[in-house]
């Protein structure tokens, strides 16, 4: 990530003792170490043991948050699960509240990680979470974008159970997750590690539950790609089929929205959206088919 906004990578990461690390991109594939993460009380922002940061903006002000995982005590109710609000106006050199938000109540498990992505795909921010005894659980936003709420949680499922990297697949438990397009095919994939230094990969696949008549009956075909903002989308689909069709950013928010387009060219505009890959989805009657286009500065 960019944490001072000059357009170098770079790294913020928590370890065993509780420390979040800040380590800064120098510009030529190197960084150096910045410090530890401050609220603006000037106290040092820390668990117990084991911090998992996550920078999102979490309420949707335009500034970053920091989702904040780890435990506090050697339980297995340990665990910790906050967000420390982004604040001031200096983008530069973010500032994080001492008055966190605190979802403990909600998910208290220990040496847990958490992120978040549109894993159902409804536009709002969900979370999923590695847990030490080697599930991965997803918990939907029963909330907004503006102000994310969460009850309940369930078990991550793949083609033959759970996702459990410690009594499903060998791996010694201590789930790490990572949402990510892996084979760029439009879909969110899921990679997991695990304590024995393992990476299990989870592919997404669509389930073609349209029927034999609708297969290959959606086409999606993007032109101006790369782009700088503004780009067409050639959709081909049924007869009068209307077609949702969704354009998301790589951690699975919805940019755009067309819940009700038909056959032709589109026009869509990326010029507000930050560099970077895009997934465009075309769904209609079961069947769904992706493309990928580039945002550039």
């Amino acid at each position: 990530m960019d944490w001072n906004t000059d357009l170098v990578p770079d790294l913020v990461f928590g370890e065993r003792e509780g420390h979040l690390n800040l380590y800064t991109g120098n510009g030529d594939g190197t960084l150096h170490f910045t410090g530890h993460i401050f609220d603006d009380e000037g106290t040092e922002i820390m668990t117990g043991y084991n911090s998992s940061p996550w920078l999102v903006d979490w309420d949707e002000d335009g500034r970053l948050d920091l989702l904040l995982s780890g435990y506090m005590t050697e339980t297995t109710t340990g665990g910790i699960l906050r967000v420390y609000p982004g604040i001031g106006d200096t983008p530069d050199s973010p500032v994080f509240s001492a008055e966190y938000l605190d979802y403990t109540d909600f998910y208290n498990k220990w040496r847990t990680t958490a992120q978040t992505f549109d894993l159902d795909g409804d536009g709002n921010k969900d979370l999923v979470m590695g847990y030490e005894m080697g599930d991965v659980f997803f918990a939907p936003n029963t909330g907004t974008n503006e102000n994310p709420q969460f009850s309940s949680y369930s078990t991550l499922q793949c083609d033959t159970g759970a996702i459990n990297v410690y009594t499903v697949f060998p791996g010694g438990g201590r789930a790490r997750e990572n949402v990510v397009d892996y084979n760029s095919d439009g879909l969110p994939d899921l990679l997991v590690g695990c304590s024995n230094g393992w990476i299990y990969v989870f592919l997404a696949y669509e389930t073609g539950i349209g029927g034999e008549d609708s297969v290959g009956s959606l086409g999606l075909e993007v032109r101006g790609n790369p782009t700088s903002g503004f780009f067409s989308i050639d959709l081909s689909a049924p007869d009068a089929a209307m077609v949702s069709l969704a354009v998301r950013d790589v951690s699975g928010r919805i940019v755009s929205l067309i819940p009700g387009a038909s056959a032709g060219s589109i026009q869509c505009d990326l010029s507000s959206s930050p560099a970077g890959t895009y997934f465009i989805t075309a769904s209609s009657g079961g069947e769904t088919t992706t493309a990928r286009v580039v945002k550039l500065d």
